[in-house]
């Protein structure tokens, strides 16, 4: 169950691009969660805990990899997030297929770029076996963020052109 969960319903094993596969996962869930009216920052939080039990039980060994690419419920987390503060800013006022595929493409890009600071928090906690499967979650959460903020960014300039 453990590894299930990990790795999005086991969508981190599939051959190439193993985050990508997870953030897809998410799609649905978060069309889902917002038909149903669930606050997709409760989602989020749920997943997050989850996701940081699961991966620190499956890097507490100090000779493993701190962040295998299987495990993708970091990516699912994030993705959440994404939209959640999209939605929460006002960026968006709905779960659109074109916001999704907005959040999708930005999250990934963060996600994969790690600017500062997530650089340097990723390789911090990946060095401290205790927090590895907070590292693992939280670097997620940051790149939301940053996906966030360029979202809101990008709908500003566009305000403007109209």
């Amino acid at each position: 169950m453990i590894r299930f969960l990990a790795s999005g319903f086991y969508s981190g094993y599939l051959p190439k691009a193993p985050g990508t596969w997870g953030t897809v996962v998410a799609l649905p869930l978060i069309i889902i969660c917002d038909a149903l009216n669930i606050n997709l920052f409760f989602v989020t939080g749920i997943i997050f805990l989850v996701g940081w039990y699961v991966s620190q039980h499956l890097t507490h060994d100090p000779a493993s990899d701190p962040d295998p690419s299987y495990i993708v419920i970091d990516e699912i987390a994030g993705m959440f997030m994404t939209m959640a503060l999209c939605l929460h800013f006002n960026i968006i006022h709905a779960v659109t297929f074109l916001s999704l595929l907005i959040g999708f493409v930005l999250f990934r890009l963060f996600d994969i770029w790690k600017p500062w600071p997530i650089n340097v928090l990723d390789e911090k906690l990946a060095q401290t076996v205790a927090w590895r499967g907070f590292g693992v979650m939280i670097d997620d959460i940051l790149a939301a963020i940053w996906a966030t903020v360029t979202m809101g960014i990008f709908m500003i300039i566009l305000l403007y052109m109209l």
